[in-house]
């Protein structure tokens, strides 16, 4: 007895912990029986969950107001959970550190993410909160800080934390090679996979790593000569969000084909199945594997690398290896720039131009405040025609996006057997009738490309499966992980099916094309059938990122290029006044230009592409007139130049 009474706080820390581990993972695996399952499954993967939340609530160890810092932090615990089963309900994989990162608190993420209604009951319940921890902080009993007995707690709880992962036993983490969070989160346990998530970044030092071993791996590659070939025809990749023929969903039975025309180009060229990265979300790695050929499951628990590596490193890409045969190389998305920071990251990846919403003019928008993808047909066509070069677009769209609505009145695609669930049912509908839209899309712009003077090839494949629980076993094709590719060109290119993983997608199409360009191209090209492909593709990887760059001797030849967004210069020719309006005259304008007056932006009304306009009170005689263009979160992006 005495003992319990002397240890009674890291007793408490260890019961709150083993509690709070308890309601997470019901919140995670929604059942009880699925968190005991893990518990008799992996009961050391269970105690280190225990003990990683055990180990922030000793900080509380360390006051006076233990009862108020342990319910802080337990709250913080809770608070991760209640969000991680929020994030369940609209994708599959669960909340890591990263979403942090990414996560940009507007209006519009607020009202597809989460109903106004249901934002105002969060704010209330947070002030609620924060007017429950005054109470407590005020009330909560003063007790002497016994240090030693915190200090021994904590380096205990330290100590067992960081052991318990590496202990050699099935019952824990036996063969834990995972950074998919996914998969970390179903066999470990939420609070150790979101913990991960917080320090586990970038590409771990192989143990063979050596100039010997890099030279060893590329001197195959290198040594291929590079191509010449025949014909440099404009590439388009269109990554499709969370595209992928819903036909495969057995026993569901649709009013019509939601995708008729995507089977078709399936149907009559180049095809197979693409794995991406993720699942229900993840387009930014999607994109990352195709653009540099990278694996991004190398890279760290959950890690975004547009997050990460490179926010202050270039990196190879095909943009840069497409550059050396004289293509011009662009980006076109439907949506913000700067969100995944995209605006910081493509200019490290060698693109030079970047289309976003905010230079698009025409918009429309679906029931749930996504753009339509037809816009991008235009935008495609008119980045082919500004330049007098072969061109490389990398296009990202976003119509079928998700949150998906759990009510869907008059969609075009009906199920007419197959879901039961009412919910369920609306929120495939919703999403076929997405999918008919942007295959109608496909179909109208391969109906353009088809007219264009220049030889072209179209790469079309869904970034990952759509954001709502499908499980493996409801599919007749294919895995979770699985969408498709299909590859269309005005000048019949063949070739056979054929399937891939994200980051072997171009090595794929230019070998169709006779282009080898690139240290990674010509890996590809050449080492799929080597038993150490995934290993030696890791070596070069660290090495062209985080090594001593052995493949570049020892220097980073990509310089960041000086990308431009939009590929039609918006023009400020005048501004004038009439009465208290301030009229400004140009070209090009959208609904994202914004008149400045010095340095202070106006509330503009957006006119026409000639004309925005704002009102004042009254301008300086000196007063600086200037439209610039403004991301959604505020980010200046570019200015009009004043003609």
């Amino acid at each position: 007895m005495d003992f319990l009474r002397k240890n009674s706080a890291p007793l408490a820390c260890l019961l709150a912990a083993l509690a709070l581990n308890i309601a997470i993972e019901m919140m995670d695996r929604q059942s009880l029986s699925a968190v005991m399952a893990l518990l008799f499954a992996r009961p050391l993967a269970f105690l280190e969950n225990v003990l990683i939340i055990a180990l922030c609530l000793s900080l509380c160890l360390f006051t006076k107001r233990k009862w108020f810092w342990g319910v802080l932090i337990g709250a913080v615990w809770a608070g991760l959970g209640i969000a991680n089963l929020y994030v369940l309900g609209y994708r599959v994989s669960p909340l890591s550190a990263i979403d942090f990162a990414i996560l940009q608190l507007d209006w519009s993420f607020i009202g597809i993410y989460m109903p106004v209604p249901l934002f105002v009951l969060l704010v209330i319940a947070v002030l609620l909160l924060l007017f429950g921890l005054v109470l407590l902080f005020r009330k909560s009993p003063k007790s002497p800080v016994q240090l030693r007995r915190a200090a021994v707690t904590l380096c205990a709880l330290l100590l067992s934390v960081a052991v318990l992962p590496e202990l050699p036993f099935a019952a824990g983490f036996s063969g834990n090679t995972y950074t998919d969070i996914i998969h970390l989160t179903e066999e470990y346990g939420f609070a150790y996979t979101f913990t991960r998530s917080l320090i586990d970044f970038g590409i771990d030092r192989p143990e063979d790593y050596s100039a010997r071993r890099v030279r060893a791996i590329a001197r195959d590659v290198l040594d291929v000569e590079t191509n010449e070939p025949a014909q440099t025809p404009n590439f388009i990749f269109l990554q499709l969000e969370s595209f992928f023929d819903v036909n495969y969903l057995e026993g569901v039975k649709f009013s019509e084909d939601p995708v008729p025309y995507f089977r078709q180009l399936k149907a009559v060229g180049p095809s197979g199945f693409f794995t991406a990265p993720s699942v229900g979300a993840g387009t930014a790695n999607t994109e990352f594997e195709v653009i540099t050929q990278m694996n991004v499951h190398d890279f760290g628990t959950g890690e975004y690398p547009y997050k990460t590596i490179l926010q202050d490193s270039t990196c190879e890409s095909i943009a840069y290896n497409l550059k050396e045969l004289g293509y011009g190389t662009h980006v076109v998305h439907n949506n913000t720039a700067t969100f995944y920071d995209r605006d910081r990251v493509f200019p490290k990846l060698g693109f030079d131009s970047f289309t976003t919403i905010e230079y698009m003019n025409g918009v429309e928008y679906n029931e749930i405040g996504w753009a339509k993808d037809e816009v991008l047909v235009d935008e495609i066509l008119d980045v082919l025609a500004g330049t007098d070069t072969p061109d490389l677009v990398y296009t990202i769209s976003v119509q079928p996006h998700g949150a998906y609505p759990d009510v869907c009145e008059n969609p075009a695609i009906r199920v007419l057997s197959g879901v039961e669930d009412e919910a369920r049912r609306a929120q495939l509908e919703y999403y076929a009738t997405q999918l008919h839209e942007v295959d109608d899309f496909l179909r109208a712009l391969t109906q353009q490309l088809a007219k264009l003077g220049e030889p072209t090839v179209l790469v079309v494949y869904g970034d990952h499966l759509p954001g709502f629980e499908i499980d493996e076993d409801e599919l007749d094709a294919g895995t979770l992980y699985t969408t498709e590719y299909a590859v269309w060109s005005n000048f019949g290119l063949t070739g056979d099916p054929c399937d891939v993983k994200a980051y072997q997608l171009a090595s794929r199409v230019f070998e169709l094309t006779g282009i080898n360009n690139g240290t990674l191209t010509k890996f590809h090209q050449i080492s799929g059938w080597r038993g150490a492909y995934e290993t030696e593709l890791l070596t070069l990887q660290y090495d062209m990122l985080y090594g001593d760059r052995i493949v570049y001797q020892g220097e980073n030849p990509f310089e960041e290029t000086a990308m431009r967004f939009g590929t039609k210069d918006i023009v400020l020719e005048s501004a004038t006044i009439r009465g208290d309006t301030l009229t400004a005259h140009g070209q090009n304008f959208t609904p994202y230009s914004v008149i400045y007056i010095g340095d202070d932006p106006q509330e503009t009304r957006f006119l026409s592409e000639s004309e925005v306009a704002c009102t004042v009170d009254q301008l300086p005689p000196d007063a600086r007139v200037s439209v610039r263009q403004i991301a959604e979160d505020g980010t200046e992006l570019s200015r009009a130049r004043v003609q």
